[in-house]
């Protein structure tokens, strides 16, 4: 396995952490990585160039965050599969992500696989047969959620979703959630207890900048609230994590003439308007991005992305229901390479943990000679 150097970084108050480990072996590019944890494990999926086109791959870890198997190659088309994102089940997994056929076109997909990694069914997610991408998929009892964004042949793009069964029968038709814009490039979602789904993105929807949405879906019927004040502003990539009634929401916003970390507890119902709820998490001069969250029994934990000194690297910071800090941002990672987008969510009593730690090529980060692998760690 080719190991990247990473070293965990001196952690405060009542935080600890594992120390991190490759979980992937590209050699290559292994990107956007998503978490699902199970009773007994965690599984992690990424998009992978190791052959020359992008595949998606999982990896599962056992209960002590070793490998309980080696990757597992999900597709093997002639198209670019990208942005997997996963979800746990009994004894399998289902996976969302898109693909970029050779004339370019998009189609969303969504998949579930036997734990060993054994095709059980693929399905596309699309209504109709114009451009469709950036899935995601949470599951819930006996059935899938999944969210997407497709274009209509009129070029106007919408957050579309719906439900689908355990054996790939589609639970009910799809339904638009609101209007996108083609700068539109981050879902997520959460269900809540009683079985509706919470859908967050942002979008320049009859406004002026992007701004941050919140949809959610309950027995067929759509409510969808603007988050954040029209200001001009961008105001980016949101993900909601649950709790009862309550909401937490992370993005990141440019109104301070620097992309930083903004972060928010409130009940659901309550969430509009976003900013007299919010939090300024970071006040550094580099760029940062890339914030997710996850709701654990009483705590919140997020991850993030910082820019220090020309390098992205990872940090974590724990919030308890009140939005109060448990600890000061703690930085997870020290490396000479950028560590970027980390996906958290809740294991045992803390937080899983993983990003890309990424080697840009000479030209950019998206350069052929980029390299990247999937990174994994547990902090409490």
């Amino acid at each position: 396995m080719r190991m990247l150097f990473v070293s965990c970084a001196a952690l405060v108050l009542l935080a600890a952490c594992e120390p991190p480990r490759q979980v992937s072996d590209s050699g290559f590019g292994a990107y956007a990585v998503s978490l699902a944890a199970f009773d007994d494990g965690l599984a992690l999926a990424w998009y992978d160039t190791r052959h020359g086109n992008a595949e998606i791959y999982v990896r599962r870890l056992d209960a002590t965050g070793g490998d309980a198997g080696p990757e597992l190659r999900l597709t093997m088309t002639e198209a670019q599969s990208f942005e997997a994102d996963i979800a746990p089940l009994d004894d399998a997994f289902a996976v969302a992500w898109y693909e970029r056929a050779q004339d370019g076109a998009l189609r969303a997909q969504l998949g579930v696989w036997s734990r060993d990694g054994t095709h059980r069914w693929t399905t596309p997610l699309a209504v109709g047969m114009e451009s469709s991408r950036i899935p995601v998929v949470r599951s819930y009892g006996d059935a899938l959620f999944c969210a997407w964004v497709e274009a209509a042949v009129d070029g106007s793009e919408a957050v579309w979703a719906g439900w689908w069964e355990l054996d790939g029968r589609q639970r009910a038709a799809p339904v638009a959630l609101g209007p996108a814009s083609a700068t539109t490039w981050n879902l997520n979602a959460a269900i809540t207890d009683s079985g509706a789904a919470v859908v967050a993105f942002d979008a320049q929807a009859g406004t002026d900048a992007e701004e941050l949405f919140l949809a959610t879906l309950v027995d067929g019927r759509v409510t969808l609230t603007q988050l954040s004040t029209d200001d001009g502003i961008r105001s980016k990539y949101p993900d909601v994590a649950l709790a009862g009634t309550d909401a937490a929401l992370t993005w990141f916003d440019e109104r301070d003439g620097n992309r930083e970390i903004y972060f928010a507890v409130a009940p659901l119902r309550a969430l509009s308007p976003i900013e007299p709820h919010a939090r300024r998490i970071t006040n550094t001069a580099g760029e940062s991005i890339g914030a997710y969250v996850a709701w654990n029994r009483q705590r919140i934990g997020l991850a993030w992305s910082d820019e220090i000194d020309g390098n992205f690297e990872v940090y974590f910071q724990s919030f308890d229901a009140g939005n109060y800090p448990q600890s000061e941002p703690q930085r997870l990672t020290e490396t000479p390479t950028n560590s970027l987008i980390p996906a958290i969510k809740p294991w045992r009593d803390g937080f899983a943990v993983a990003w890309d730690e990424v080697t840009p090529g000479a030209a950019s980060m998206h350069d052929d000679a980029t390299r990247a692998e999937v990174l994994f760690m547990t902090v409490r």
